[in-house]
Order: C-alpha cells, then structure tokens, then sequence
C-alpha cells in the first residue's frame, strides 16, 4: 500500500467507526415509566421453588437456534449441551424446554416456535426471492430473476417475504388456527407445570405478542372446562411480562372497521393487550404469595425498528399493572443515517442491554452479577 493511501485510510477509518453510532445502548427507560423486577429478583424471592418463563418468538422464521440464544442470553449462560432440535407437536408449535440453575432456583424455560405453521404457506413467495440475476427477456434463460439493488433485495426476502408475511397469515383466513394451537401449547405448559402461586413470566416477541394474548383472552372465554381452568391459572400466575418489537398498534387497525367513527381516533379500539387485561380484571383471583402486587409490563423498542411501535403506558397502566418503556440500539447506525433493518426487528433478545434488564429488572436489583 502506498504511504498516501495508507495516510488517507488513518483519517477515514476513524471517522467512519465516529459516525457508527448506538444511541440507545446503554439502554434508555422512558420517563414515567414503572419500576420492574427482574428473572433474578423472582428467583430470589422464590424460596428455591422453580420459576417457570415461557418464550414466543415474532415474525419471520425462527427454530431452535433462537430458543437456546434467548435463553443463554437472559440465564446469562452459554451452554454447550443444549437441544439442537425442537420437540414436534402434535397442533404444529414446536417447543424447546430447558431448566438453568440461576441463583438457588431453577427456572424452568419453556420456547414456543410457531414458525412451522406458517412456513408452507410462506413457500408460495419462494419465487420472488433474490437471486443471480438472468435475462428474463429471453425464452432460453431459465426461471427470470430480476436485477435487483442488494439492499433492497435484502429487506425484501428478509422483512417482506419472510416476516411480513407472517402477519398477513395471522390476520387473515389462518388466525383461529394458529390462535388455538398456541391456546394448546400454552395449556400443556401450565398442565405440565403446576407451580402454585409462583409467579409465571412472559417474554414475547412482536407477532407473537399478538397471539399470545389472543390466546390467553380466548382461554379465559372458553366453554371447556379445562382450557378455561388452566387459562385463569396462567393468568393469576402472570406478574412479569416483556414485550420486544411491540406491534400491537399497527395489527389492531386489522381489527377495525373503517365506518367506525370513534371521538378519538388517534387512540382506537382496544388492542389485543388491553383486551385481555380486561378479561384478567374480571376474574377472581387469589393473590400470589410473593411480593409482586401488579402485573409488571415492559416493552423494549428500538426506535430504528421498522415494524415495531412504543407501548404508550398510558393505555394500559391500572391499579392491577404498571408498565414501562425502554428504547434500545439492536444494531449500529451508520452516518446516522441507518440501521440494518433486519438486525432492529431479530436482534431483541441478541442484545446484551435487553437481556440484562429480563433478568435484573430496573432499577437493577443488587443480587445480579
């Protein structure tokens, strides 16, 4: 390399790492938001029984890899003897369950992967998927791929044909089904797992916030016996529940109708959330044992996230729930002018700041390491 080159190289490298920025690591809680405990401060006040904590990714397609990342990141372990595989059942949710020994309890985390429900479905846009670009005027060329700009083919394989597609389906023809196969999964966790008044904690990524809650609410209105039975003991139990890449906003206009004229409409009809807290009110519970008195609901955003939206406290804070909100950095942003978008929506759970607030809670509790 030439000394005039290697010289030029000196002043760009530093300016270009300059203009990478993280603007919301460490992470930022949003003013007037709650207190909430953390993974740890549960296990703590446990008495050594084991805590139960159920995962459900979002969007897009996920498998066990992302099961075992999430929960080595929140465990704050990196194991080497993990499931490779998720165990098929028999509504199409797969489900990867390990225990971790975090302070002198174990918790028992239970990974629900929804993914293989949607994926046959999600074949049919195969077609349009990037590739090496051929001559889509000529007869003799083979399947056409267009000429398209990497970063838009990046986003369009990623975030549309893989992720977006996921919501199109829930919302759609498919929504009660994959609605009551989660309502399945999640009566076989609380079946399998009767714990009492131990506190039960959520950690849900945007879609598949969604349809939990859906879930959760439709168990608490079933006229089975006991889907109702196992859905009221999850919803007692539920104290810490954690929302990454929220886009409740955005799929509640799917269940409006635009003749609807309501006073306000920058607010709108509940959403699937204040539904089922509504639901959750009208029960008639016996209070936990331990120390937390209202459902703690904290939502992460990262404000580069495409397809996620604030939770906005102020629609779901009640006597029963407090709620917060942290904005986070998934990924850098370059020149301040973008951050991978892919990276924004995946990365929640790959990020240390998120990690650390599941299990330490905020303000952080002095048992954590």
């Amino acid at each position: 390399m030439r000394p005039v080159h290697r010289f030029l190289l000196t002043l760009l490298v530093p300016g270009l790492l300059a203009a990478c920025t993280t603007p919301y690591r460490p992470a930022v809680v949003v003013r007037d938001s709650a207190s909430f405990p953390g993974i740890v401060n549960l296990v703590e006040n446990g008495g050594g029984r084991p805590l139960d904590l159920i995962l459900v990714h979002g969007m897009c397609t996920h498998d066990a890899a992302w099961a075992n990342h999430g929960i080595d990141r929140i465990a704050g372990v990196v194991s080497a003897n993990v499931p490779g595989q998720a165990a098929a059942s028999a509504n199409g949710i797969q489900l990867i369950e390990r225990t971790q020994q975090i302070g002198g309890a174990q918790v028992r985390f239970h990974a629900l992967i929804w993914s293989p429900l949607t994926a046959p479905l999600k074949r049919q846009l195969d077609y349009d998927n990037t590739g090496t670009p051929t001559d889509c005027s000529s007869a003799g060329s083979g399947e056409c791929k267009p000429k398209r700009a990497w970063a838009n083919g990046y986003v369009k394989d990623r975030l549309l044909n893989d992720c977006l597609s996921d919501a199109v389906i829930y919302e759609g023809a498919s929504h009660d089904a994959i609605r009551d196969a989660m309502v399945e999964s999640v009566s076989r966790i609380i079946e399998r797992n009767p714990n009492g008044d131990r506190t039960l904690a959520v950690v849900a990524e945007s879609l598949g916030s969604k349809i939990l809650f859906d879930a959760l609410s439709s168990m608490l209105e079933s006229t089975q016996p006991r889907t109702r039975e196992l859905g009221l003991q999850a919803s007692r139990r539920l104290g810490l529940l954690f929302m990454a890449g929220n886009q409740l906003p955005i799929l509640g206009l799917a269940e409006q109708n635009i003749e609807s004229r309501p006073d306000n409409r920058s607010v709108g009809a509940p959403d699937a959330l204040q539904r089922y807290l509504e639901l959750r009110r009208r029960q008639s519970f016996t209070p936990r044992a331990e120390t937390i008195s209202r459902l703690a609901v904290v939502a992460f955003t990262d404000p580069n996230d495409l397809l996620s939206y604030r939770l906005l406290p102020a629609r779901y804070a009640a006597p029963d729930v407090a709620v917060a909100d942290v904005l986070v950095s998934n990924a850098r942003t370059w020149l301040g002018l973008i951050e991978n978008p892919v990276a924004a929506h995946l990365d929640y759970l790959e990020n240390p700041d998120v990690g650390d607030l599941i299990a330490c809670g905020f303000p952080r509790f002095s048992g954590c390491r």
